[in-house]
Order: C-alpha cells, then sequence, then structure tokens
C-alpha cells in the first residue's frame, strides 16, 4: 500500500508543473526551454514548408487526418519489405499484407493492439522506423487534436496542426521519453542494436536472448498511452520492466500526459473568465492570481480521480483477499493472490499498474490478467 500511495503522490507533484508547461506550450507562451526548442522548431518549419497561420477547424481535421494517412502508406510498405532494410541482424522476414495492414492501423490510431510477437515478428528497423515513430505520431496527433479542442472552448483559434504536431514532439514527448529511456537502462532494459544470443543456463540447457531497443520503445510506450510492447509477454518481463523503480517510472508516464492535459483546459478556461473581468474593468487591471488548475480542471480532475479510486480499492481489495479456490489448497495467501503476479511486484504494483493502464487506456500489462481474482 506504501508503493501505491508513494506513486500517486509523486504523479500529484509532477502533474501541476507539466499541465502548466503544456499550457505555454498550447498557446504558444514563453517557456523556459524556449532557448533549446526555438531554434529547432524553426529550422523543422523551414525545411518542412510549415506557415505560421490558424487553420478553421474542417481544415485541421483534414490535415490531421492527410498526414497520418501518408504515415500509414509508408510504415504499411517498410512491415511488408522489413526483410529487404537494414538493421534486421536476426533475419525476419517481411510481414503478410494482413497483418501489416492490422500493424499499422493500430499503431496510426494510438489502438496498439498486436497479433505478433515483436522479438520474433519485427525486424529492428521497423521497431524504431514504424513502431516507435507510430507511438510518437499517433499521441502527438492525439494531444494535437486534444489542444485545439480545449482551445476551441476557451474561444481561441484552433491552431496550426503542424505546428501543434512539432511543438508537441520536439517540446514534451521527445525529451520526456529520453529521461524515461535513460532510468529504464539504468534500471536494466536493454537498447542496443546487437543480435539476439544464446546462453548455456546453470541447468545445462539453451535459452535464447531477444535484444533490441527495447527501452527507447517502452519509454513512448507509456508517455503516449500507446500499449503494446517489445516483447509478447509485455512489460511483465523483465526486459521491458526489470525492477519496482522501472515500474514506478512507467506508472508515472502512463498518467502524467492525461492529468496533465485536465491542468491545461483548466488553465485555458482560466484565462477565458480573466480576459472577460479584465475587458469589463476597462481601466482597472486584476490583480494576477496564480492558480493550480483552475475550477473547471479542478472538477473534472476530480471526477476522474474519484473514479479512478474506485477501480483502485476494487482491484486492490479483491487481489489482497486472494482466490478462494486457492486458499482451499491450504497454499498461504497472506501477501494476496500471487497467481500471475510477478514477484518482484507483488499485489500491491500489479493491482495499481492494472488500474492505470485501464483507467488511462495504455494497454501495457505488468501481469497476466486473466489471472486476476474475479470481484466477488
Amino acid at each position: 500500500m506504501l508503493q501505491i500511495i508513494l506513486t500517486l503522490a509523486i504523479f500529484l507533484i509532477l502533474v501541476i508543473p507539466m499541465g502548466k508547461y503544456m499550457y505555454h506550450i498550447a498557446t504558444e507562451q514563453k517557456t523556459f526551454a524556449d532557448k533549446v526548442f526555438n531554434p529547432i522548431d524553426h529550422l523543422i518549419y523551414k525545411i518542412c514548408g510549415i506557415k505560421n497561420e490558424d487553420m478553421g477547424w474542417k481544415k485541421y481535421a483534414l490535415t490531421l487526418v492527410t498526414a497520418n494517412a501518408v504515415m500509414v502508406f509508408v510504415g504499411y510498405l517498410i512491415l511488408r519489405i522489413q526483410n529487404l532494410l537494414f538493421l534486421n541482424p536476426n533475419g525476419i522476414e517481411g510481414m503478410e499484407s494482413s497483418l501489416s495492414f492490422n500493424t499499422i492501423i493500430s499503431f496510426m490510431t494510438n489502438t496498439n493492439l498486436q497479433h505478433y510477437s515483436g522479438e520474433s515478428g519485427l525486424s529492428y528497423a521497423a521497431q524504431m522506423c514504424v513502431i516507435i515513430f507510430m507511438m510518437f505520431t499517433s499521441a502527438a496527433s492525439g494531444y494535437a487534436a486534444c489542444m485545439a479542442f480545449c482551445r476551441g472552448l476557451s474561444g481561441r483559434k484552433l491552431g496550426n496542426f503542424y505546428r501543434d504536431m512539432v511543438r508537441i514532439t520536439t517540446r514534451i514527448l521527445i525529451p520526456v521519453s529520453f529521461i524515461v529511456g535513460l532510468i529504464l537502462v539504468s534500471q536494466g532494459t536493454p537498447q542496443t542494436l546487437m543480435q539476439n544470443f544464446t546462453v548455456e543456463t546453470i541447468e545445462g540447457k539453451y535459452q535464447d536472448f531477444a535484444m533490441g531497443p527495447v527501452a527507447a520503445l517502452e519509454s513512448i510506450k507509456h508517455l503516449g498511452t500507446n500499449g503494446g510492447g517489445f516483447f509478447g509477454a509485455n512489460s511483465t518481463t523483465p526486459f521491458e520492466n526489470p525492477t519496482v523503480i522501472s515500474n514506478i517510472v512507467e506508472l508515472l508516464s502512463m498518467m502524467i500526459l492525461p492529468g496533465a492535459c485536465i491542468v491545461t483546459f483548466g488553465h485555458m478556461l482560466h484565462d477565458r473568465k480573466k480576459n472577460k473581468v479584465k475587458a469589463a474593468a476597462v481601466a482597472v487591471a486584476p490583480a494576477k492570481k496564480k492558480i493550480l488548475m483552475g475550477r473547471q480542471g479542478a472538477v473534472v480532475f476530480g471526477a476522474m480521480a474519484v473514479i479512478f479510486m474506485i477501480g483502485l480499492l476494487l482491484c486492490y481489495n479483491s487481489e489482497m483477499a486472494g482466490n478462494p479456490v486457492i486458499a482451499e489448497m491450504g497454499i498461504d495467501q497472506s501477501a494476496g493472490s500471487m497467481e500471475g503476479k510477478e514477484v518482484r511486484f507483488g499485489t500491491a504494483q500489479s493491482s495499481l499498474f492494472t488500474t492505470v493502464t485501464t483507467s488511462f487506456t495504455t494497454g501495457t500489462v505488468n501481469n497476466m490478467h486473466d489471472t486476476l481474482t474475479p470481484l466477488g
């Protein structure tokens, strides 16, 4: 229980500044990182011919769909011919047509349904140029649409989709993913381009170990609430989620941006109200008052928090109560129902991970869902 409280406390500490940072990015206000990112963004605008002009909702929506359609076509082609491309040390064949289409549509829509095992179905080039790339762009597309929606509700212009995509990617997704990736590597998550290797175990048997750019995928997989995984076993395997520290980092990664969007929304609506008061006061400038997330943002955040806590308490209590069928066998369940759970996480971290990944629609797992104890 202490680990659950600690994780949620860290989340509450981080979500407010992250939400305010996203608010400044969405409204193109000054941030502490402008000196670093402004030259990068302007270079991308220049190379891609992106103009600083606002779009109406029809153009914004059409641009979003068109941009993603182009990425779908390119990604599908890479999956089909991955056996002919670079970074394929394990000699993996090209993906079958229907599976390629299912995969690229799944990752483009942020669904991330996998009908393949990454360690045996994709080359490193496909993992990086298709899966990881789409995890960035699908998340950026979603957050761009979210920010445009928030601007509309606050009475602002919708903005420019291309600029939103660039700013969200360069100023949020890439730097935060880089930090998360470094933490995961420090805990033992692989980040390499070396081919799979075989070792002889202490029992005299032989075991294959799949390698690859795992940390890079894991970081954006959780930060972008993408789901899926480099390996078929997902975040239950030690190569994706080695320790309790990596587990907490992955939990925070899943929660931080969706929670921050509510804070951003609250700040935008608070600005709208403040501007109305300022216009009515005419010559009298109202005193600036710092807010955490605004009244509207707090209401939405509170409602979501109540639903989340209900789900967490139900899941945690049912798991700690154990499985009555196993109890009849005389097996000690003082640590809760450990069937399908990783010992390094235990019942508490497994319950929290299950609730978080479901609540934030990430679709990653650190235990076997089919072994969770049924309610009642």
